[in-house]
C-alpha cells in the first residue's frame, strides 16, 4: 500500500519537532546554569528545578529523539513485536498512536511551561507545532494507513 500524501507533512512537522527539541536540549544540558546561548539563567528562579538539566533533558528526549524514532518508524513501519503488543489496544500502528501521545504529552509540558513561565513566542510555536501534528495524524488518509 502506497504512503497517503499527506504522511509527509506529518513527518516534516515531526522532524521539525526534533529540531526545536534538540535545539533547545542540548545547550541547557551543556551548561545546566545558563542554558548556553539561550541565555536561561534568569528563569531559573522561577522553575522548581535548581538547575537546567531536567529541562534540558525532557527537551531532549521527549521533543528531540522521541519525534525522530516516531518519524523513522511512521516511515519504515518496522516490526517491534514488544511495541506492537503494548499498543495492541489502539488499533492502529503503534508509532501512529505513539505519535497521538506525543501530542498529548506537548500539551501538558506547554500548560506546565505556560504556569510556571508565561507564554513566550516559543511556546505558541510549539503550540502550533503540536496542532499541525495532530491534525496531520488525524487526516483520515493517514489513520487509515496505520489502522491494524
Amino acid at each position: 500500500m502506497q504512503r497517503p500524501f499527506m504522511l509527509w507533512p506529518l513527518i516534516f512537522v515531526l522532524l521539525f519537532l526534533a529540531l526545536g527539541g534538540f535545539s533547545g536540549g542540548i545547550p541547557m544540558l551543556t551548561d545546566p546554569a545558563n542554558g548556553g546561548y539561550l541565555q536561561f539563567a534568569e528563569l531559573l528562579p522561577l522553575l522548581p528545578v535548581s538547575n537546567l538539566i531536567l529541562p534540558g533533558l525532557f527537551l531532549f528526549v521527549v521533543m528531540g529523539l522521541f519525534p525522530l524514532l516516531l518519524a523513522y518508524a511512521l516511515i519504515a513501519r518496522p516490526a517491534w513485536n514488544r511495541v506492537d503488543s503494548f499498543f495492541r489496544w489502539s488499533k492502529h500502528y503503534w508509532a501512529w498512536t505513539a505519535t497521538l501521545i506525543l501530542v498529548a504529552i506537548i500539551a501538558i509540558w506547554l500548560a506546565f511551561e505556560g504556569w510556571l513561565l508565561g507564554w513566550w513566542p516559543i511556546t505558541y510555536a510549539t503550540a502550533v507545532i503540536g496542532f499541525l501534528i495532530l491534525l496531520f495524524a488525524m487526516v483520515p488518509s493517514v489513520r487509515k494507513f496505520y489502522a491494524n
